[in-house]
């Protein structure tokens, strides 16, 4: 209940962003459209798209796009409630799961229209089975854990080194526990996993660049601020730390669970010095084994009545940034002042420019702004942009024109460098750059014929 509450909480009031955009237009468009879509970018998200469908019929607005989530955290924070009640004690399950609900990081995403939510939903349910499969030795059980993982692949690839912390947690307890899980069941789980998920790792091979180009290989600095981003500044997030290091020296089956489920954000940082893979947001996954942690450690302070008070005290600590993610700019695009203001300026016969040309979907969620501009970034009924050459004919006629685009505030490459049809607007004489607007990392400039 508090996390659905905490999840309610403003939902409505921070504008969507880029990525919230693309969500919700692919899950609203014609399957075929979707198809298409998911044959250039984001077949790793299918499942997700999917699933968003019957809520995008019903609704577009952020509510009901962001609902998902919230009930996805509040499933989370259950599957919390009962790992630490099954590994460790009643109070345990209790405190992590309400630690859980109350970190920045956790709110931030139980109010988005992306799957990191649902992810970590999964994620707990698979840990949930494992422990479950090897308490009973049952087949059934290892068999659902296999499910479990191939569930979680398909949502987000990238969650699968979960997998990775499970291994560890099963070899600690077949060294550890005279109950010893059956390796051989376990391993079967892994190879239906494997099966299950290599039709997606075939699918979405051939589009890594698109989907990670954007990344670069984490630093020091990285360190502080994944703190700072599950419990919103350095004072809760030392105390979250503190509070896990006491969890993990008691030890017993919690510790072999989520200690190395908590340590996957920094594996993720070692592969990314390699390969850049790492994105604070991507390893939400871990977050509820941090909890487990911290709240094992608020279990063992003496006496009891400390624990609830440190409880009170993080999220105390956390309310700042609890009500800094609930601005209406609190996301990196603020795309419905965008819309706002571009509806308010706009003129009948004005033309938009997409760039680049996926610019579109990063921006039009809030469709209103957008559908009565002549689209000069696709000639009429073709799924191709247009050539430069192409541009320079299209603008005949045309004696306004918005360039909507991204990259500006941020030390990201700014997608209008090389872009041919930005370059043929920049070049074409007729047209000067009359006013530019930025809303957070999307920003939009005008171009007007120039008067003869």
């Amino acid at each position: 209940m508090a996390a659905v509450l905490i999840g309610l909480w403003g939902i409505t009031t921070p504008s969507f962003w880029r990525d919230e955009s693309v969500s919700t237009l692919a899950a609203a468009m014609p399957i075929a459209d979707l198809w298409y879509l998911l044959d250039s970018i984001d077949r790793v998200h299918a499942l997700y798209y999917l699933l968003l469908r019957p809520v995008a019929a019903f609704s577009t607005g952020e509510l009901a796009m962001r609902l998902p989530s919230v009930v996805a955290t509040a499933a989370a924070a259950y599957g919390i409630a009962v790992l630490g009640r099954k590994l460790a004690a009643p109070g345990v399950g209790l405190l992590a799961a309400s630690l859980y609900v109350v970190l920045p990081m956790v709110s931030r995403y139980a109010q988005e229209v992306r799957s990191y939510a649902i992810v970590t939903a999964v994620a707990v349910l698979a840990t949930w089975v494992l422990v479950e499969a090897t308490r009973r030795s049952s087949l059934r059980w290892y068999l659902a854990y296999g499910a479990c993982l191939v569930l979680l692949g398909w949502f987000h690839v990238y969650a699968l080194l979960l997998v990775a912390a499970h291994v560890v947690t099963v070899l600690w307890w077949y060294r550890a526990s005279s109950s010893r899980p059956d390796v051989a069941r376990f391993a079967g789980a892994l190879a239906v996993a494997v099966a299950g998920i290599a039709p997606l790792a075939l699918l979405a091979a051939g589009q890594r660049e698109t989907q990670l180009s954007w990344l670069k290989p984490p630093n020091l600095g990285d360190l502080p601020w994944l703190g700072e981003q599950v419990a919103g500044n350095v004072w809760p997030a030392l105390l979250l730390v503190a509070l896990m290091v006491v969890g993990a020296f008691s030890g017993g089956r919690l510790t072999a669970v989520a200690l190395p489920w908590a340590l996957l954000p920094f594996v993720s940082m070692a592969i990314s010095l390699v390969h850049p893979v790492y994105n604070p947001r991507y390893v939400l996954f871990a977050v509820p084994a941090m909890t487990l942690l911290a709240g094992a450690g608020l279990n063992a302070l003496r006496p009891r009545a400390l624990g609830w008070i440190g409880l009170v005290l993080v999220a105390a600590l956390t309310v700042p940034t609890h009500l800094t993610i609930r601005e209406p700019d609190a996301r990196p695009d603020n795309l419905r002042d965008m819309a706002a203001t571009l509806l308010a300026r706009q003129r009948p016969g004005d033309a938009v420019l997409y760039v680049e040309e996926r610019r579109r979907l990063f921006v039009a969620v809030y469709e209103d702004a957008y559908r009565n501009l002549r689209d000069l970034t696709y000639a009429p009924g073709r799924r191709t942009p247009r050539t430069a050459a192409q541009l320079t004919a299209a603008l005949d006629g045309v004696e306004r024109v918005w360039l909507v685009t991204g990259g500006r505030k941020h030390k990201n490459r700014a997608f209008v460098e090389d872009d041919e049809r930005y370059l043929a607007l920049m070049a074409n004489r007729d047209f000067t750059l009359k006013s530019t607007d930025d809303f957070g990392y999307s920003w939009f400039g005008l171009y007007v014929r120039k008067r003869r």
